[in-house]
């Protein structure tokens, strides 16, 4: 995972595969990641190759530790081959969604909420 501070957003950028055999070490790294120096994040996935529904669990999970306390997460996921998972698990409606780094680091407009919270879930 490479970790890096873009005005004022902690990009943390995702690579390989994150599945069963590797969400453990994956969700350590992440929750590592969040702290109380940093209030925004953003995950990018658009170099991940491969997502599983332990993967996707662990994108959600990550968000909403986030949204928990009080901070605010954007998904960058472009049009990786996983994608499409994020629709067909609904997730699409809780997540920040953008198709690149660029569109979520220059969206100014306050993330309140999508069609629904996160913390609902």
């Amino acid at each position: 995972m490479l970790v890096t501070d873009i005005r004022g957003f902690r990009v943390l950028t995702l690579e390989g595969e994150i599945d069963y055999s590797r969400s453990r070490a994956a969700a350590k790294t992440l929750f590592a990641a969040i702290t109380a120096d940093h209030t925004r994040y953003i995950l990018d996935t658009t170099q991940l190759t491969g997502v599983d529904s332990t993967g996707l669990a662990l994108l959600f999970s990550f968000c909403k530790k986030c949204h928990s306390q009080g901070f605010e997460s954007r998904v960058v996921t472009g049009q990786t081959s996983w994608s499409r998972l994020l629709h067909f698990s609904k997730l699409d409606r809780v997540l920040h969604l953008y198709d690149t780094l660029d569109a979520a680091l220059d969206d100014d407009i306050p993330v309140l909420s999508p069609s629904l919270s996160i913390l609902d879930y």
